[in-house]
């Protein structure tokens, strides 16, 4: 059983609490991040899918398929490499794989890489297409690399389908790129015979030559190079966003697999019960948690976590997202979603704050229709055929926030929020929101801890799965409670609680000392609600206290000062923070334009100026403990 270590709370996050606790800016209660799930069995029954072998019948095969932006990477690297080029939509494909299989294996050839060059396995061919966006794929593809060669470069009438690429391989002094290839097209059942097979056979064994000078790229080097340099290139490097390194050397059990869109329907059509992970080398949002997800696939035994990019050249922001009402291409997306994730929960609304719609199967005479528009980073598991109530449910569990209202947060994180970094507060400082931030990231990995720890745990059928241990009395479980927004007689604030009992309904919020109730919400699996409140209009100014109950019992509670009702136009704001029911913590008080406490007094020049005097205190201690980590390579 994977054993779990709680994570202690950010530094940052910390260094920045106490310094605005120092100015009466939020509570000196520090709240730590939600303690990851207690170890579970999560991964022991999460399976794996083999496409080459349901659709060619390959067992244990080398070869391996690849995204467009896998193959151009692999292009554009220094070795010798073995390269098909066609899909099961290719009929020279579906007659020569297994030939080309037979005779890698006997040459002892570690990878050849398959590119499918039907981006969608049927209609959305690279090479053929007009589409202004996909068709400079094709082009640049052969401009920059498969064109550079002498004997066999491609664009002609017999392009090679199978063939070893070496980018540094010249003849004469002129690149040749392509060392080897077969060009000739092969007819539907012309290796059925035996001696033919064999004939043809030895022509990829010639191709191949001598399979040790073959080299091959795994995934892990492909994630490692693409991730880091995007990073790098997109933040030049700077200490404020993060270690310029996101995947290294303690990541190379890599657990993450790129699919093809063939690959994700394929996956989605199969019965077994998978981890599937929906984000993009060139969002900062997935490169925040890549790492963690690969740790925690390890962590937790899923052997396969699978990846696939919603834009499918792996960087395009036009036709080619096809998680885009503008894209031609939006039903790859919109069937999919309708097909095959009808229970998907997302932030957007459909109909309020975004959705995809989309033409059902590419018909361009078909009237439109609205699916769910996910964000990335999204990891979900899947058990397809799996009912909860007689309903469709193959979603059985998704890393997002519950924010027991109804409504849903996913986890957009950054990796320098995730490594206790500034990022762009380093220049635009603003303490409070990073102090946001921090925790915020820190309940995202929380999160995912939690997510790994349950996987596979489910029977899949919608039914019960494990017994759960008697219910927690959640009168018994004390919490915290934060208030930000405007604090002041018809102001609107946002509430939210943490560290409650879980998956509970009935709590009631109310602000104290003359009851009000600001509303009643249910906790979400961590223990955690958000509620947006109007504070009542007849609450005269002054200290309160906002209470959250359970049966009557006070179970979290925070102080607030509620400011003069708002004139000429003018808003109060604030924070106010707390602990489990016994009332203490201290609160900020309305904000004025420079965001700092605004009390009609001199004494706000004295709490800011000593607000930011404890923050750069707490920054630089976090700071210089940080760098002495990273000198004894504790940094993770």
């Amino acid at each position: 059983m994977p054993q779990h270590s709680r994570r202690r709370p950010r530094l940052a996050a910390v260094a920045a609490t106490i310094a605005l606790a120092g100015a009466g800016l939020v509570s000196t209660a520090v709240v730590a991040a939600p303690a990851a799930a207690a170890a579970a069995s999560g991964g022991a029954a999460i399976d794996t899918v083999d496409y080459l072998a349901d659709t060619y019948g390959l067992e244990d095969t080398p070869i391996e398929t690849v995204t467009f932006e896998r193959f151009e990477w692999l292009l554009n690297q220094p070795g010798r490499f073995a390269f098909l080029i066609g899909g099961p939509g290719d009929a020279r494909t579906t007659e020569t794989i297994a030939s080309i299989d037979a005779a890698a294996k006997a040459a002892g050839v570690e990878r050849v890489y398959a590119f499918d060059p039907r981006l969608d396995g049927d209609a959305l061919d690279v090479r053929t297409t007009t589409n202004p966006d996909v068709a400079p794929l094709w082009s640049r593809l052969v401009s920059q690399y498969l064109g550079k060669d002498v004997q066999t470069p491609f664009g002609g009438a017999a392009d090679p389908y199978f063939f070893v690429y070496d980018r540094a391989h010249t003849d004469g002094g002129a690149e040749d790129r392509i060392v080897s290839a077969l060009t000739a097209p092969v007819a539907a059942g012309a290796l059925a015979d035996p001696s033919a097979r064999a004939a043809y056979q030895a022509e990829v064994a010639a191709v191949i030559g001598d399979g040790s000078a073959i080299d091959a790229l795994s995934q892990f080097a492909f994630y490692g190079d693409v991730v880091d340099a995007k990073h790098l290139a997109q933040y030049r490097g700077g200490e404020a966003y993060g270690p310029n390194t996101i995947i290294d050397e303690a990541d190379a059990d890599w657990r993450i697999q790129n699919i093809t869109y063939p690959e994700l329907v394929h996956l989605l059509d199969s019965d077994g019960d998978y981890v599937l992970f929906f984000g993009g080398t060139w969002c900062h949002n997935t490169r925040a948690v890549v790492k963690d997800v690969n740790r925690q696939a390890v962590a937790n035994g899923v052997e396969r976590v699978y990846f696939f990019d919603l834009r499918l050249d792996g960087a395009s922001a036009n036709d080619l997202h096809i998680r885009d009402t503008n894209s031609e291409y939006a039903h790859l997306y919109g069937d999919l979603v309708t097909t095959y994730l009808p229970n998907l929960k997302t932030q957007y609304v459909p109909g309020v704050s975004g959705q995809v719609d989309y033409r059902p199967g590419g018909d361009a005479a078909a009237g439109l229709v609205t699916a769910k528009k996910l964000q990335v980073p999204y990891v979900f598991e899947y058990q397809r055929g799996r009912t909860v109530d007689g309903q469709a449910a193959p979603v059985v569990r998704e890393w997002i926030r519950d924010n027991g209202d109804g409504s849903f947060k996913e986890y957009m994180t950054e990796w320098w929020y995730v490594n206790d970094r500034e990022g762009r507060f380093a220049t635009s400082p603003d303490p409070v929101k990073l102090a946001e931030q921090l925790a915020f990231a820190d309940e995202a990995i929380a999160q995912l801890d939690a997510f790994f720890a349950k996987v596979g745990t489910g029977d899949g059928t919608g039914g019960p799965g494990p017994v759960d241990p008697e219910p927690t009395d959640p009168t018994t479980v004390k919490g915290t409670v934060a208030i930000t927004g405007q604090l002041r007689p018809g102001g609107t604030v946002s509430v939210v609680g943490s560290g409650l009992a879980t998956g509970t309904a009935g709590f009631s919020v109310e602000l104290h000392s003359e009851p009000q109730q600001l509303g009643t919400v249910a906790t979400d699996a961590s223990g955690a609600f958000r509620l947006a409140a109007t504070i009542p209009g007849s609450t005269p100014a002054g200290a309160h206290t906002v209470v959250v109950l359970i049966n009557g019992v006070t179970v979290a509670s925070a102080p607030v000062t509620i400011t003069a009702a708002a004139t000429g136009g003018g808003t109060g704001g604030g924070t106010g923070a707390g602990t489990g029911g016994d009332g203490s913590g201290s609160v900020r008080a309305g904000a004025d334009a420079s965001g700092l406490a605004s009390t009609g007094t001199g004494l706000v020049d004295v709490l800011g100026w000593s607000a930011l005097g404890l923050l750069a205190a707490g920054v630089a201690t976090f700071l210089i403990a940080r760098r002495r980590r990273d000198r004894a390579g504790l940094v993770r």
